[in-house]
């Protein structure tokens, strides 16, 4: 019998978080992280109809971008 692979799970967080985190604004944020692979785009209808969609970031991708960011 083979021993069950291990699952990474990545803790994930809103763009607020990361603004508030790195001091810039969660536009930012989501500017630089909509497009990217790996982000949770979780999506809802609001009152008048409209959809509105929340970014989940997770760290690993987060702490890269910033990496990448701060050279």
């Amino acid at each position: 019998m083979q021993a069950p692979a291990l699952v990474n799970i990545d803790q994930h967080y809103s763009p607020q978080f990361y603004a508030e985190l790195w001091g810039v604004s969660r536009d930012t944020i989501v500017r630089w992280f909509q497009d990217l692979p790996g982000v949770l785009k979780l999506s809802e209808t609001g009152k008048r109809g409209r959809q509105r969609v929340e970014l989940r970031i997770p760290y690993r991708l987060a702490c890269k971008v910033y990496e990448e960011r701060t050279k």
